[in-house]
Order: C-alpha cells, then structure tokens, then sequence
C-alpha cells in the first residue's frame, strides 16, 4: 500500500512539473507588455489593459498672459498648443500660446522654464520648415501667419517671420490647426481655420524666399472650430471632418466632410452633410471606433455663456457610403465641453475618448473607454481644474503612457498637466513610494 501510495504522489509530482511547465511556455509566447505609447493600435493587437485611475496633476504654470493684455480685444486669451522634444532629451516640451516651455524632466514637478517668443502670437503648430538643426513653430496673429525659429536648442531665444495671411474672425484667430505630409509630398502642409473656412498652404522648397506662402481656401464654412483628417471615402487620401451652419450666426451643429481632390490645394474641397448636432459643433477629432477599418468620428460642443449642462459629447459611426445616414451615439451631456481628444489611453487596442468641462463649477476630466466596439464607459479621473481646447493626449516623459495638457479661458493663468502613472519611471519611484509634486 505505501509503495502505491508513493507511485502516486511521483506521478502527481510530474504531471505538476509537466503542467507548470506548459504554462510557462505559454507565457513565453504572450505578446510584449503594453508600451502605451501607441495612439492607434491595429485592431487584432491584444494588450493587457493599462490603468486610467493613477494621475498625478502638477501646475506647469500659474502667470500666463493673455492676448488682450497685450492687442484687442481685451478678452481674448491664447487658443494653440503643440510639443517637441527641442534638445533630444526624450522629454516632450511645450508649445502654447505665445509661450515656449523646457521640460524639467525626471517626475516632470521641478520648474517648467517658459521662454516668450517675442511677439504678440499664439503658437499652435510645431513642425520642420526649413530641414535645420532649430525648431519650427507656426503661429498666428490674423490676418497674420508667423514662422517663428528657436535660436538654441533650449527655446530660450526666437526669430519671428511673417510667412502669410489669413482672415481674422470674430475672435481674431481661429480655433482649428493641424499640420499632416500628405502621401507623395516631401514638404508639410498647414491647415489653419479663419473667417469663411478652412485655409492651407504647402510648406514652399524655399521657405526663406522672397514668396508668399500662399494661404488658400480649400474650405467654405461658417465656422472657425475644430476639424478632423480622415479617409472617410476610401480613396487613399485625408479628407477633412468640419462643423458648418447655412449662414453665418447660425448655429455651427451640422457636421459636414470636404472630400480631398488628389491633395489639390488651387481648389475647394467639395463637401457634403453627414449629421447633426444639438449645440455649436467645437472639437472635432477621427478615429476607428468601431474597429472596422472606416473612421469614424468625434464631436464636442461649446455652449456660450454656458450656464447650463446642455453640451454634448457624440461619436459619429462612418456608413461607408456618402449617401447613407452615419449613426450618432450620445455619449455624454454636460457643461460646455471645449476639450476633446482620442487615443489608446489604456492600451488595450482599441481608441478611447478624453474631454472636460470648461464651464460649471467641478471641471471634471473624464475618459471614455472604449469596448472595442465603440460603446464607451465614462470614469471621472480628475476634477477642479478648468481646460479650454485642452486635454492633450501626450507622452510627455517617455515612460510609455500618455499624459494630459490643458491650457484655460476663464482661469487663463495656468498651464495644466496630468502626469499619468500607469507606467512608472525609475525616476518617479524612490523605494516604492511615488514622489509627490511639488507644486
């Protein structure tokens, strides 16, 4: 009996052995842990999901100016921001409004140092002009388009060019700017918003030249918000998604997209109405929610004076067909929402949707979790801190999650980042424990 009795235990012993080790093997094959890094994932990736709880805010900036304390109107604050990392430190800095901001590096919670760029001009747009060793940012100050150039690899000093022009709205400067290398082109092309449209300009061979850069409208539209890049017909071209009305101080709520000729800029873009809205069509941002190769689309709405929580937060599901109604889910309704971005915030491959509040009284920051369908859960991640054409999905610390940037309107002075510790950098754990801002 005690020689079967050890028989079996062996056996057991073995098995175990032999089960462990299959396990093992498995795991060896997973695919590589979540990097977070990646804004849009092919949809047959699989990733272990990172968290969206663990955010650390830190107040980059508590003095910013505005543009009415320096030109009319009074009122009017800065509208652009933008990143690069200026010196190859692998630190994201930051570009917003008239001002230019180092990185600090390590937990990022030491002193952002904020260069002026010498001129009255809210910079919105960081690209490569002219194939030099200084960083390129475009800025506006309608009628006026800026080139401004860093002198030194600390963004300490700035030359400013006048390069073109662009109507002024009622605002001045336009709410909408994206800059993209169309496919065959070498140079990048500059999308800007302005009075009557959407205007753009390839980046000329010789941009140091004597020549105009040549602003043109390739939009018609009442609207100077938003707007959004994606092939929406198939054809291998970016078309553009844009917020228009039927008459000018009509409500901006019928969401329209402009069909891209072959990159042609001497023309406008034929365009054509997909949906509607409730309220004043803000933010626009593209992506595939659905997972199904066609993208889709994303809308914010801005509520003015926006006393009441009656913005709304919608996706627009792509049909496939121009002639077929798209599908519009209501995500979300409350406070003006003048903030909107979307990227793979958890890493599970699939887009998620971030915005906040501008108005109200809480400023909630919330995320939108994608199923992988396009069905959204909400989870508030933050609140108490006003954002206005903010929460900027960004990397900024190279630990392979992304982080968040907001500038304000109504509390214009500061300069918001949420630093998010989903992934944690040596830097920022000192003997298990998470360093604390100082701010």
């Amino acid at each position: 009996m005690k020689g079967k009795l050890s028989a079996i235990i062996i056996l057991v012993f073995l098995n175990t052995l032999v089960f462990g080790q299959q396990k093992n093997n498995k795991k060896k094959n997973l695919p590589p842990p979540p990097t977070g890094n990646d804004k849009f994932l092919p949809p047959d990736v699989v990733r272990n999901p990172l968290s969206i709880l663990k955010w650390h805010y830190i107040e980059a900036d508590s003095s910013r100016t505005m543009w009415g304390n320096y030109d009319k109107p009074e009122w009017l604050r800065y509208y652009g921001t933008d990143f690069v990392d200026i010196n190859g430190d692998k630190f994201k800095d930051i570009v917003a409004g008239r001002y230019f901001y180092k990185n600090p590096g390590k937990e990022m919670t030491g002193t952002w140092v904020r260069s002026d760029f010498g001129v009255n001009v809210d910079a919105c747009l960081v690209l490569d002009v002219d194939s030099d060793k200084y960083v390129d940012v475009i800025g506006m100050a309608y009628p006026n388009v800026y080139w401004l150039e860093a002198q030194d690899n600390l963004g300490l000093k700035w030359t400013a060019k006048i390069i073109g022009q662009v109507p002024k709205t009622d605002h001045v400067n336009g709410q909408g700017f994206r800059v993209l290398t169309f496919k065959g082109l070498v140079n990048p092309t500059i999308f800007l918003s302005g009075e009557g449209g959407i205007y753009a300009t390839h980046v000329p061979k010789n941009p140091n030249g004597t020549e105009n850069w040549n602003f043109k409208k390739i939009v018609s539209s009442f609207s100077d918000e938003g707007f959004g890049f994606g092939d929406f017909d198939g054809d291998g071209d970016l078309d553009i998604a844009f917020g228009n009305s039927d008459k000018k101080g009509d409500m901006p709520n019928k969401l329209y997209i402009a069909n891209n000729p072959r990159n042609n800029l001497e023309e406008e873009w034929k365009a054509y109405q997909i949906g509607i809205t409730e309220n004043n069509i803000d933010r626009v941002e593209v992506a595939d929610f659905d997972k199904d190769g066609k993208p889709d689309i994303a809308i914010s709405e801005e509520l003015y004076p926006g006393l009441e929580p009656k913005a709304n937060l919608y996706t627009f599901t792509n049909s496939g067909d121009k002639n077929v109604k798209w599908g519009r889910r209501d995500l979300w309704k409350g406070f003006s929402n003048n903030n909107l971005d979307v990227a793979d915030i958890d890493d599970d491959g699939d887009v998620d949707i971030v915005t906040s509040e501008h108005k109200g009284h809480a400023y909630p920051v919330l995320i939108f979790s994608n199923d992988g369908a396009g069905g959204f859960t909400s989870t508030e991640i933050a609140k108490g801190h006003e954002s206005h054409l903010g929460n900027h999905l960004i990397d900024l610390d190279n630990d392979g999650d992304l982080d968040m940037v907001s500038t304000a309107w109504d509390f214009h002075k500061f300069l918001h980042i949420w630093r998010n510790d989903a992934i944690l950098k040596p830097s920022v754990v000192n003997k298990g424990q998470v360093i604390k801002s100082k701010k």
